[in-house]
């Protein structure tokens, strides 16, 4: 017979078994058994752990009880029953009832002992309610509270140990007296009342959801020990992508578009508000744990109890337009009652800086040959005979290119010129770079809570503390969580009080000195440009001026116009600071026993500050001060027009947002056979945010003071003509949204077999001056499930535990952003020259807006088979996306040349299926897998006037009729003129354009080539857990397929002959530059000779340049030990656990047969696009 374990829970209330005062609430005729213990869970919080079938076997049952304690309750129900039950804590364990023994033989006393002995599991732990049986009889005894046991026997009888959930075993008596018996865990179908659905508003259970979702609960988050919550969840959902590097989650197809594709995230029922955490990024880039924009990065991933992934229409229409692309509910972690539970966890993470050799970098040898070509072919100007304020030719002067000057000059020789370059052509300047620029990334996490509860409260409440400090020096980030939640039961327990609060600090330092030596602007660093002398002294350049300018300035009183990257590590930072606090709470009111009204509300509020300083010492400060300088004739001494100081630039934003929402709940059976759930409500909710910023000058940071400037009044600069400092504020921006939405769901059961469900929701959005009409809007959905295990006639399969089929239709949207019908206007600053306010048109009247439309059609099933030994679910769905905004041409002469519209239709379809095998489940040893699929293709099927100029399809994401959004479009390469050596490209006609020849009109989408499209549309995951005794191995892996990308390769190629100065494009692809003719047949690579920028453009996005993105990445291998309970000091501990694991291992395969990583594509050879080096954690978890 098939086991099935009942449980039933209850995430907010427990129960002590050693007073129990828990009371229930329940009246009618002719109720099943198993009705009875949803309403104990319901009303108790107990868990209940027995044979399923026997609670559908058992008779029905009378009551009439009004908050009847519990034992009382359980009494009355039991009475006539053919089963007993156990209270263990806080479970009830549930049996079949032992006959009497009326003719039992009872032990002779000459065979007669007196057997003792103890009932543990495989880890040691005591298993308190097991039950002891004689084989061959009805004797039978159930272990006490310490799984000690006694019982009396005949030498050569067979004891049959038993414990729902382990497997049965016997023991046959001998002369030994004294028993341990070790059980071990069934492979078994848990029937998981209390893992729900919870769509925000209401929580559904698995057996009624129509809809597509995915549940995570907090112990499948524990299993991939990663920094943060994106890491924890990449590849472990179907159909959901998480891209880590640039902080986005995309749920299934995106439905539009616009860039905006993001899903709606939900904490405890309300939507949460992403902080302005932009400006944090940069300070973590190849950190352990990135401090991702992300609105879960405001999130402790210890606090969460459950995250559920709402996917089709069903799922998500019941938060209309803001659930357009998908919704992800969390639930944070609430209290139980019992004893306070204090759990302690650590976490500490290390990671070096990456390897160069993945920038794939020009060697110093082969800068010095690409500067000496340059020369050569008369790419620089000597600046000497220039003057000396040039701003082009003087920037960043080239060491190279002063020694060949020198030559022309007369002021060296050749051969010491030659000697020169060959030893600069042997620096290497990467040690110094990761000794003075860089360091050991680090990263702390603590996270302590405490949580418990009385008769008629819970409580839990912790703190969360993370240290970052990234391979940047002088980057830094660091914050606070704190979060607590309540419940309290009051009248009776007929009325439930919520409460709950986050608050967040966080504070970030981002300096840029280490990113812009490695990248490429007017400070980097060529790859012989040294960071340190010999005597380890910073090295300052000086990157705005021939240094014998700067010298000459300098004893006039100017400031250095010199650069050092070590030096500005130290003056000039931008330091976020950012305060989160978030507030809710909520009143279940109990109307009757299927009824009760729920009221609740969420204030947020984020106050973001960033403090850009740039110190007098720093290279932005005292070229500010120099730009006002001018030397007094009178004096000869300096005259500073720009207050002597550093600068600081201010910028403030404040947020808020409230949400208000009221709601009845219905939860009724009749007739033994029917339930309906419904819920209706309103709620309405309104968004603010207001910015500010301003600069200051003049700034002493010892005296945290700044100087009063008049920004329009006019002074001489320093290259001698008049300029005024500006305005130094940027205004006051505001923004405020209103929402108000009508909503309901309802769902319909009959047998635990068939289920419906539907939901309607009405939104309006206070889009300014748009008709009501157009502004409302109202969203259905509709859902059916066929639970087929169900049914009789499958009874027979007994290999069979679960079989769904699921089908859904529905409707979503998105708001009408474009504009309105009314002009919208933007007031700005005061002109200087005025003093009159200037206001300027924002957006044109459009009277044309209506919503985005997505009509989305679902079909799923879910079986399992085998006890749950392999379980899997597969959902199909298509998407029909209607009146998309689009761009519309329109008359330039009202002002604009174009205008958003609803003309844009687009359709997509999918699948997408996760799998878990236990493929072995031993008393000492385990294997889990689970691998989850998703394929998803999108086409644009009406964007109107398309954009057909090949120029345009080539270099950026356009939108075309009958391909997807990000379609990618290359020119055919025709290879390199065998005489100039630029590119050539063919037309549709296989004619060779020369690089000479202007594109014209004629030249479209026909004579260009589709390649495929920029995301994979196939992705997933697959993860591996390998048990043995304590121990715990994970391998987590994710997969990528079926995309393409541009093989990085010539940015910043020099094409401005006669005035070419500063740092040119380091890619290693320029040392395979054409040279002379006949190197057109071993390269593809542009020579400098008549370069032009049609032919790097047209090399740059040819074909030659295509490359597939599939990959398979290996994300990380951890290792846990879970110490058994047995060898724990009693009384201290209640667990531990130690941990560490590596993340970040790398591509396993690529296609791509360079070795590029497609993730992360190095297309500017800057340091911070490089993949994420492989970091360790160790973590400590520890709980009393």
């Amino acid at each position: 017979m098939k086991l099935t374990i009942l449980l039933l829970t209850v995430a907010l209330m427990g129960a002590s078994a050693k007073g129990v005062s828990q009371s229930v609430t329940l009246s009618g005729r002719n109720i099943p058994l198993e009705k009875t213990f949803e309403t104990i869970r319901s009303q108790t919080g107990y868990h209940v752990f027995c044979d399923l079938r026997l609670l559908k076997e058992a008779p029905t049952v009378n009551v009439s009880a009004a908050n009847m304690p519990l034992t009382e309750f359980l009494t009355i129900i039991f009475k006539d029953q053919p089963l007993q039950y156990l209270i263990r804590e806080q479970t009830i364990f549930v049996s079949k009832k032992a006959s009497s023994p009326v003719k039992e033989e009872q032990p002779g006393a000459v065979n007669a002992v007196f057997v003792q002995g103890i009932v543990l599991d495989d880890n040691e732990n005591v298993l308190y309610g097991a039950t002891v049986k004689v084989k061959g009889t009805e004797r039978s005894i159930i272990n006490q509270q310490d799984g000690r046991f006694v019982i009396t026997v005949n030498v050569g009888d067979v004891l049959i140990i038993s414990y729902v959930g382990y497997q049965t075993q016997e023991v046959k008596i001998s002369n030994s007296t004294d028993l341990t018996i070790r059980l071990k865990r069934a492979t078994i179908n848990i029937d998981e009342i209390n893992v729900k659905v919870s769509t925000g508003y209401q929580t559904i259970s698995k057996e009624r959801a129509t809809g597509a979702y995915n549940v995570i609960t907090a112990e499948e988050l524990q299993d991939v020990p990663a920094p943060n919550i994106l890491a924890k969840l990449e590849g472990k959902v179907p159909g959901v992508r998480f891209d880590i590097r640039a902080n986005r989650i995309q749920i299934r197809t995106i439905n539009t578009y616009s860039v905006n594709t993001a899903p709606l995230i939900v904490i405890d029922g309300f939507p949460l508000i992403a902080p302005n955490t932009d400006q944090q990024n940069l300070t973590t880039l190849g950190s352990v744990q990135s401090s991702n924009g992300s609105v879960l990065s405001t999130l402790n991933p210890n606090d969460i109890e459950q995250i559920t992934f709402l996917k089709d229409a069903v799922a998500t229409s019941i938060w209309g337009s803001r659930g357009a692309n998908g919704v992800i509910v969390i639930e944070t972690r609430k209290g139980k009652k019992g004893a306070p539970t204090i759990s302690l966890s650590s976490t500490l993470g290390v990671s070096k800086p990456p390897s160069f050799s993945k920038l794939r970098w020009m060697s110093a040898a082969e800068y010095v040959d690409l500067e000496r070509e340059m020369y050569d072919k008369g790419f620089f100007t000597d600046n000497t005979t220039l003057p000396w304020y040039f701003p082009l030719q003087n920037n960043n002067p080239s060491e190279v290119i002063e020694w060949l000057f020198k030559v022309k000059r007369g002021t060296a020789t050749q051969a010491e010129a030659d000697a020169a370059l060959a030893a600069i052509g042997q620096r290497n300047n990467q040690s110094q770079i990761r000794k003075y620029l860089l360091r050991t990334a680090i990263n702390q996490q603590h996270n302590l809570s405490v949580s418990g509860g009385g008769d008629n409260n819970t409580y839990y409440i912790s703190a969360n503390f993370n240290k970052d400090l990234p391979i940047y020096r002088s980057n830094s980030a660091q914050n606070t969580i704190l979060t607590g939640n309540f419940t309290n039961d009051l009248f009776n327990k007929r009325v439930k009080l919520r409460t709950g609060f986050n608050y967040q600090y966080a504070k970030s330092v981002a300096n840029i000195a280490a990113v812009e030596a490695m990248g490429q602007s007017l400070t980097s660093l060529r790859p012989y440009d040294m960071v340190v002398d010999a005597n380890n002294q910073p090295i300052r350049r000086s990157i705005t001026m021939r240094p014998e300018v700067n010298d000459s300035l300098v004893k006039l009183g100017y400031l250095p116009f010199t650069y050092s990257p070590v030096d500005e590590l130290q003056y000039g930072n931008t330091t976020t600071m950012l305060n989160i606090i978030r507030l809710n709470t909520g009143l279940n009111v109990k109307l009757t026993n299927w009824m009760n009204l729920d009221v609740s509300g969420m204030y947020q509020r984020n106050i973001s500050n960033m403090n850009t300083s740039n110190q007098l010492e720093s290279y932005a400060a005292r070229t500010i001060v120099n730009t006002g300088t001018v030397i007094s004739p009178a004096t000869r001494k300096p005259v500073y027009n720009v207050p002597y100081g550093g600068t600081v630039t201010l910028t403030d934003i404040n947020a808020w947002d409230y949400n208000l929402r009221g709601m009845l709940n219905i939860n009724y059976s009749f007739n033994t056979d029917h339930q309906v759930t419904a819920i209706a409500g309103t709620e309405i909710r309104q968004t603010y945010a207001q910015s500010y910023g301003s600069v200051r000058y003049g700034y002493d940071p010892a005296a945290n003071s700044f100087a009063t400037v008049n920004p329009t009044t006019p002074f001489m600069t320093m290259y001698g003509w008049t300029t005024t400092l500006g305005t130094n504020q940027t205004g006051i921006s505001e923004q405020r949204n209103r929402y108000l939405s009508y909503f309901g769901n309802a769902g319909y059961t009959y047998k635990n077999r068939y289920n419906l469900s539907g939901s309607m929701r009405f939104d309006d959005y206070t889009l300014l001056g748009l008709d009501r009409s157009k502004r409302a809007k109202p969203f259905w959905s509709a859902g059916v499930k066929w639970a087929a295990q169900q049914e009789d006639f499958m009874q027979s399969f007994v290999w069979l535990t679960n079989l769904a089929l699921r089908a859904t239709y529905g409707t979503g949207g998105s708001v009408p952003l474009g504009g309105s019908n009314v002009p919208v206007i933007t007031l700005n600053m005061t002109d200087p020259s005025t003093q009159l306010p200037i206001a300027s048109i924002q957006n044109p009247a459009n009277q044309q807006l209506g919503w985005e439309l997505t009509r989305t059609t679902n079909l799923g099933i879910d079986i399992a088979v085998l006890n749950n030994r392999i379980s899997a679910n597969v959902d199909a769905y298509q998407k029909k996306s209607e009146g998309i905004l689009a761009t519309f041409p329109f008359n330039p002469t009202y002002g604009w040349s174009s205008l958003s519209y609803n003309t844009g239709t687009m359709r997509s379809h999918g699948i997408e299926t996760g799998i878990t095998a236990k493929i072995a489940d031993h008393k000492n040893w385990g294997i889990t897998s689970t691998f989850n699929f998703a394929y998803g293709k999108v086409k644009v099927t009406d964007s109107r006037f398309n954009t057909t100029l090949a120029s345009t399809i080539v270099m950026g994401s356009t939108i075309l009729n009958g391909y997807p959004v990000g379609a990618m479009f290359v020119y055919r390469s025709a290879g390199l003129n065998p005489e100039t050596g630029q590119t050539r490209i063919y037309d549709r006609n296989d004619k060779i354009i020369e690089s000479t020849t202007q594109l014209t009109s004629a030249f479209d989408i026909h004579d260009v080539k589709y390649v495929g499209q920029t995301s994979a549309p196939y992705h997933g995951g697959f993860f591996n857990t390998f048990r043995f005794k304590g121990f715990e191995l994970g391998v987590q892996m994710t997969y990528y397929f079926g995309h393409k990308f541009l093989a990085p390769s010539i940015n910043n190629y020099p094409m401005f002959s006669g005035d070419y100065y500063g740092v040119v494009g380091r890619q290693e692809a320029l040392a395979h530059r054409w040279r002379k003719p006949g190197d057109e047949a071993f390269t593809d690579v542009p020579g400098l000779s008549n370069v032009n920028f049609n032919s790097i453009t047209r090399y740059r996005f040819s074909d030659k340049l295509v490359r597939s993105a599939d990959n398979i990445r290996l994300q990380q291998i951890s290792l846990a030990y879970n110490f058994p309970a047995g060898i724990l000091p009693k009384g201290v501990f209640r667990s531990l656990s130690v941990s560490g694991s590596a993340r970040n291992l790398g591509l396993i395969w690529t296609k791509n047969k360079e070795g590029y990583d497609p993730e992360y594509l190095n297309a500017s050879a800057n340091y911070y696009s490089m993949p994420p080096v492989t970091s360790y954690l160790f973590n400590i978890n520890v709980s009393f």
